[in-house]
């Protein structure tokens, strides 16, 4: 095998191992069940004509309707919240909030970025537990968290630094473009299948593994393939010429 041969080769086995973890990324991230898609929001601080507290759950998937909420007479110095019902008690697996610099409207300002979130979730809307806390976050765009037990009905997102200057005396207010809450489901077990109709085993769809289990696949995965693809063109340039004529 010449030279050229070889190049060919090796570029050849690099792309069948992108298009493979390519592949099981989207099947992952698309297998999750997003809830707050289907939720009721049950209560929030304020909101706007062009900035209602529904688009932040709504199907958007360019980014071109976000929830928009300002410090008026009323709330000035308080932190923005809403409260998303899901109609009984759920187990959340991750959320993914995109903010505003990654908005339509808004995008590439990330000045108005919220840099203090907090997460809690409860399941009779009188004790709440925190899940998640964030402050001064001046670097991601995007929030993206997974838990391991937390489970309520009722989650509740509180904004407590709306943009990254906490210290100025202008208006701050709340720009937050998409909320995604990803439910994590149990796979049915040999004791429940065996009670199951027909009907009922085709019409159940087996949901993504946990989000730190899919963090560990999405790992190791790329680790294998690339050793292996590295290994194959190590043999292939390190084998003596005369193997290939």
């Amino acid at each position: 095998m010449n030279i050229k041969n070889k190049k060919t080769a090796a570029l050849f086995i690099f792309a069948v191992s992108f298009i493979i973890i390519s592949v099981f990324a989207v099947i992952t991230v698309s297998a999750k069940n997003n809830i707050a898609l289907d939720c009721k929001i049950d209560s929030f601080c304020g909101e706007s004509i062009n900035g209602a507290a529904a688009m932040l759950v709504d199907k958007d998937p360019n980014y071109n309707t976000k929830w928009y909420a300002s410090d008026g007479a009323n709330h000035a110095g308080k932190p923005h919240w809403i409260i998303l019902d899901f109609g009984a008690d759920k187990m959340i697996d991750s959320i993914r909030l995109v903010k505003a610099s990654q908005g339509a409207e808004d995008f590439g300002r990330t000045e108005f970025n919220a840099s203090g979130l907090r997460f809690e979730i409860s399941s009779d809307k009188k004790n709440w537990a925190i899940i998640d806390e964030v402050t001064n976050d001046s670097e991601n765009d995007i929030y993206e968290g997974s838990f391991i037990d937390a489970h309520g009905r009722y989650l509740k997102l509180v904004v407590t630094q709306p943009e990254q200057d906490e210290t100025s005396n202008e208006n701050q207010a709340v720009r937050l473009y998409d909320l995604k809450v990803f439910e994590y489901i149990s796979p049915p077990t040999e004791e429940t299948t065996e009670d199951m109709t027909d009907t009922d085993k085709s019409e159940t769809v087996l949901e993504a593994p946990r989000t730190s289990d899919s963090a560990l696949f999405l790992i190791c995965l790329p680790i294998i393939l690339l050793s292996a693809a590295f290994y194959i063109i190590t043999r292939i340039f390190s084998s003596p010429r005369s193997r290939w004529i």
